[in-house]
């Protein structure tokens, strides 16, 4: 089942255009700090952290008003036996997936780094609550580190991975299995006073 990068996985259906202002301006990355210090991560505008306190995982959402689509990515910290190897994880989260997603059905997979470590993606489509009519895809990074391994996933509805996969790639890109000094739970410089005369992203804006 598994392939070698696959356009279906790395190039989404549809290219859509990314912020103007980042795409004039250039972008830096936002980093957002975990509170309880697991790992931080590139957070673009318009994403939402939901975090609770001693919860394993946080979630991500974002929505897009134009499109009327949402998308949620989760970033989940599991505590592993010493010298647990990356296929074996991978092989644990599928089957526990399986379990729990109706329908659920690998459509790609491959190889990719992510914070310098090897991490296996996968992108997989299941039916919401068994509804045929309902179904999703998801897109989950896989990697381990130590005693500790990370799934980040990316879940939208049929279709509507293209919109939010720029983002997702930045995400992934730009993700630390550490805490990154900064504001914790918010995205670093996040405050930061605005002088007279100086160009702002409207997106970042807070109202």
């Amino acid at each position: 089942m598994a392939s070698v990068l696959s356009a279906g996985l790395i190039l989404p259906p549809a290219a859509l255009a990314g912020n103007p202002y980042e795409d004039l301006f250039g972008r830096k990355p936002q980093m957002w700090t975990d509170p309880e210090g697991r790992f931080a991560i590139d957070l673009p505008v318009g994403w939402e952290a939901k975090y609770k306190e001693g919860e394993p995982h946080v979630a991500f959402v974002r929505f897009d008003p134009d499109q009327g689509l949402s998308a949620q990515v989760t970033v989940e910290l599991r505590p592993l036996p010493p010298k647990t190897r990356l296929n074996h994880f991978v092989l644990r989260v599928q089957e526990e997936t399986k379990k729990q997603a109706p329908g659920y059905t690998i459509v790609d997979q491959d190889k990719v780094s992510l914070s310098g470590n090897e991490a296996r993606r996968t992108l997989f489509t299941y039916q919401v609550r068994g509804n045929a009519q309902l179904t999703n895809e998801v897109v989950q990074v896989l990697m381990v580190q130590s005693d500790r391994g990370f799934v980040i996933t990316l879940e939208t509805v049929l279709g509507g991975r293209a919109r939010f996969w720029e983002e997702f790639e930045l995400m992934t890109k730009g993700f630390s299995p550490h805490a990154i000094a900064g504001a914790s739970g918010e995205r670093s410089g996040a405050r930061k006073k605005i002088r007279s005369g100086e160009l702002v992203n409207p997106d970042a804006l807070k109202y």
